[in-house]
C-alpha cells in the first residue's frame, strides 16, 4: 500500500499555511499537556486548598471583628 506525500501537511509542497497548521496544532497540544500536568499536581491542589482554608479563616475574623464592633456602638 503506497501514501500519497503529497497531501501530508509536512509535505514540501504542502504549503506554508499547512505548516503552520501543524505547528500551532502541536503547540496547542503541548499546552493542553502542561496544563494537565498543572491541574494534576497533588502539591498545586494542596496548596490551594491551604490557601483557601486561610481565606475562610480570615474572612471569619474579619467578619467576628466587624460584629463585635458595631455591637459596640449601639
Amino acid at each position: 500500500m503506497t501514501t500519497n506525500t503529497a497531501l501530508s501537511p509536512l509535505a514540501p509542497g504542502a504549503g506554508p499555511l499547512a505548516a503552520l497548521a501543524v505547528r500551532g496544532g502541536l503547540g496547542l497540544a503541548g499546552w493542553g499537556l502542561r496544563l494537565a500536568s498543572r491541574r494534576n499536581d497533588r502539591a498545586r491542589q494542596l496548596g490551594r486548598l491551604e490557601a483557601r482554608a486561610a481565606a475562610r479563616q480570615a474572612l471569619a475574623e474579619r467578619d467576628a471583628l466587624t460584629a463585635r464592633a458595631t455591637t459596640r456602638l449601639l
